[in-house]
């Protein structure tokens, strides 16, 4: 009798060694070594062509061309001063459009395109992120309705979080301009 009561006393302490085992082998396949993006997809910033520093805009519908199913980014109603503009890792190049929605710009000859051509290479980044492909841009072409420019401050587009490409807007003209 004694030695079953020292063994249900020892019950506890070794469905606590269990439940402990259990949990180190779960956390061993977790994501604790991966970064929060488990792909790369370009980052863009919106900018004003005239001051260069960043800002919101809104009335605009974004999307990808040629993309297969619905490939709206943005809708008219959102503000926004940045988005991701994912790549197609089949092809060596992705283009999108930019469309005004606003009253004064809503014209089809005022919308743009923006055409980025790169090389991808499939990488396996860990066991806990797996695989992704990494992107290097080695161009960019686009019109110039109200996209004044576009810069590429890193041409290496990878799964860190970070600003990549910077889309320059013309958000006043001047008079020798016009």
């Amino acid at each position: 009798m004694k030695n079953i009561d020292s063994r249900l006393r020892l019950l506890p302490a070794i469905a606590v060694a269990a439940i402990a085992a259990m949990t180190a082998v779960v956390e061993s396949c977790n994501d604790i070594g991966c970064t929060d993006l488990r792909s790369s997809i370009p980052f863009a910033g919106f900018y004003s062509a005239s001051t260069e520093t960043q800002i919101s805009v809104d009335s605009l519908l974004i999307g990808g061309i040629g993309a297969p199913h619905d490939s709206l980014l943005t809708d008219s109603g959102a503000i926004t001063s940045s988005l991701y503009l994912p790549f197609r890792s089949d092809k060596t190049s992705t283009s999108f459009f930019i469309k005004y929605v606003e009253k004064a710009l809503d014209f089809p000859e005022l919308a743009d395109t923006i055409t980025f051509e790169y090389t991808s290479t499939p990488y396996f980044a860990s066991a806990d992120c797996g695989a992704m492909f990494v992107y290097d841009i080695t161009a960019v072409d686009y019109t110039r309705h109200i996209v004044d420019s576009v810069a590429i401050t890193d041409s290496l587009v990878n799964n860190f979080d970070m600003e990549r490409i910077k889309i320059f807007f013309r958000t006043s003209e001047t008079d020798d301009q016009q």
